[in-house]
């Protein structure tokens, strides 16, 4: 799960580092103080709000991207632990075979050392 922790931790700062860019790209205008006229404040308004709705936006892109990677995790790891079982199982069949070959190989070393050589 520490995986999953770091993929959401990288989403927040993804997230929080696009809104500064964002709110960085702002025409040098709209960063200064600006006076209390109506048109002043409602384009400021109008402003908070399209970086509001890109910031949201790109929250639910992440979210998105987020919730495909953890289905994609999901899927790679149950094909993870089945291949683990198979590998698991094949080695116990190898150690098995190895046993009775051996077992087989000795008795015809054992036949043959019975019968002179």
């Amino acid at each position: 799960m520490d995986g999953i922790a770091a993929l959401r931790a990288w989403i927040f700062v993804t997230a929080v580092w696009a809104a500064a860019q964002a709110f960085a790209q702002a025409p040098v205008e709209e960063r200064q103080a600006a006076k209390d006229d109506t048109g002043t404040v409602q384009r400021r308004i109008d402003f908070a709000r399209q970086a509001l709705e890109r910031a949201e936006a790109k929250v639910r892109d992440a979210e998105t991207e987020h919730n495909e990677a953890k289905l994609r995790f999901d899927e790679a790891r149950k094909r993870f632990d089945a291949t683990a079982r198979n590998l698991d199982r094949a080695r116990a069949e190898s150690a098995r075979a190895r046993e009775h070959f051996e077992a087989q190989s000795s008795e015809l070393e054992r036949r043959r050392g019975g019968n002179g050589g």
